[in-house]
């Protein structure tokens, strides 16, 4: 019995690791930019306080961006949208070689201070926003 708590234990981290909602997404495509990168958001990440809403997008480029001299794929990203003033922040930010948030993990930056950003109008910001902040949400 106590060996298969232990052998149990041993799974945990892995678990925990899977169960966080920066690794087990599920992707609803939103919007693909001009230069056909697709926009998606997880829609179980939505959290609203107030006006304030979180979630995960995840940003999949046609054209892979440059890092250093690493070329990044596909980001996601923990975005904080102001819905009252039409404004954002990006929070926590991974990006990866592969499409779709796949392959290597080429940079990761855990945020805690990071200054608010104007929406702009006709922008993937926008339509994620007005997406977000009208959308229902239950906890």
């Amino acid at each position: 019995m106590e060996k298969s708590i232990i052998r149990a234990l041993k799974f945990l981290p892995l678990f925990l690791l899977l169960s966080n909602s920066a690794f087990s997404q599920i992707w609803v495509p939103v919007i693909e930019s001009e230069n056909n990168a697709v926009y998606s958001y997880d829609p179980i990440s939505v959290k609203r306080e107030g006006d304030i809403v979180t979630y995960w997008e995840l940003s999949d480029y046609s054209t892979p961006l440059k890092s250093g001299q690493l070329q990044v794929v596909s980001s996601k990203s923990k975005m904080i949208q102001d819905c009252k003033n039409n404004r954002y922040k990006v929070g926590d930010l991974i990006d990866y070689d592969g499409h779709n948030g796949t392959g290597n993990i080429v940079n990761v930056a855990m945020v805690t201070e990071t200054n608010w950003y104007q929406g702009g109008s006709g922008s993937v910001n926008e339509v994620m926003k007005d997406m977000v902040c009208n959308k229902k949400i239950t906890q």
